[in-house]
């Protein structure tokens, strides 16, 4: 293992620490509830099976308190009456911080003022992308939330030098790189993913990338690991036990190139997700001992 020459930004959403060097914190866990095509919602309703949800937020906490394991909830809102009304169903049976995502500006854009009224001091926006315009750059400005995650997704170049290149001056896509946006927008609290590509088309940089930015900026850092064998056609045809063994264990992979918290997918894969997390905080935290890095006092290395 290794020790960032750079010192590393830790950042606090919440009651959740977020960053530092690895083996230090323990990897915050992000489960993906409300999200499309989930059993649960009934978008044209305008619905979801309340009971299941809470069960299911239930199970996050119960897998993840069990392993010293910190957690954050990213809502997703399919239309902007699902966002606020998910917003505020998780708030309300949750202290853990929230994380406010959709495919939908609208819903997205909602779901940020919403929070930014209700429970900001507690909730990050995802995301700062190479598809930012003016309106979400000035909802952005004017909300009070605590964090904003930037998405180092390139959908033309994914080297790392590309990735690197929209952090610093937009890489030809906005005016300004993603990082002065971000700081424009009064956000000192960022959380960089850099947009997990399928194999053969950047899923390689994809996690040298988490290394990159914090070996050059020193901040948090956070990765969709899993998504890189749901997206690998081998996969597709075998076994579905086979299929959540590699969907879980892409995680642990994440946790030793330098991420720093990790978005696991839907919220049922927390579960299993807790314990391979855990057992690879345990190992990353064991390995810099001889650095002088000490991990905080609520760790999984604990139950080593």
């Amino acid at each position: 293992m290794f020790k960032f020459a750079r010192k590393q930004q830790v950042i606090e959403i919440g009651n959740v620490t977020i960053g530092g060097q690895i083996g230090e914190n323990p990897t915050v866990i992000i489960p993906t509830i409300f999200y499309d095509g989930q059993k649960i919602v009934d978008a044209g309703a305008g619905t979801f099976d309340e009971e299941k949800a809470e069960s299911l937020i239930v199970e996050v906490e119960e897998a993840c308190d069990a392993t010293n394991t910190p957690y954050i909830f990213q809502v997703v809102g399919v239309t902007p009456d699902l966002m606020i009304k998910g917003l505020d169903f998780v708030a309300d049976r949750t202290d853990a911080p929230l994380i406010v995502d959709s495919a939908d500006l609208e819903a997205r854009l909602g779901g940020l003022s919403h929070a930014s009224e209700q429970f900001g001091s507690r909730t990050m926006y995802n995301a700062i992308n190479m598809m930012i315009e003016k309106p979400e750059i000035d909802a952005l400005s004017e909300s009070q939330i605590e964090g904003v995650v930037i998405l180092g997704f390139n959908m033309q170049d994914p080297s790392v030098k590309a990735r690197i290149d929209m952090l610093e001056d937009g890489g030809g896509f906005v005016d300004k790189g993603l990082l002065e946006i971000a700081k424009e927008c009064g956000f000192e609290k960022i959380l960089y993913d850099p947009g997990v590509q399928p194999f053969g088309q950047g899923a390689g940089s994809s996690f040298r990338l988490l290394y990159a930015v914090k070996s050059l900026y020193g901040l948090p850092t956070g990765v969709g690991a899993h998504n890189v064998p749901s997206s690998w056609a081998y996969l597709k045809k075998r076994d579905p036990e086979i299929r959540r063994i590699c969907d879980i264990s892409a995680n642990a992979i994440g946790i030793v190139m330098g991420a720093n918290s990790l978005f696991i997918g839907p919220i049922e894969s927390a579960k299993y997700a807790a314990p391979v997390v855990a057992m690879a905080d345990i190992l990353t935290a064991d390995s810099v001992n001889d650095f002088g890095i000490e991990h905080a006092e609520k760790h999984p290395y604990l139950l080593a």
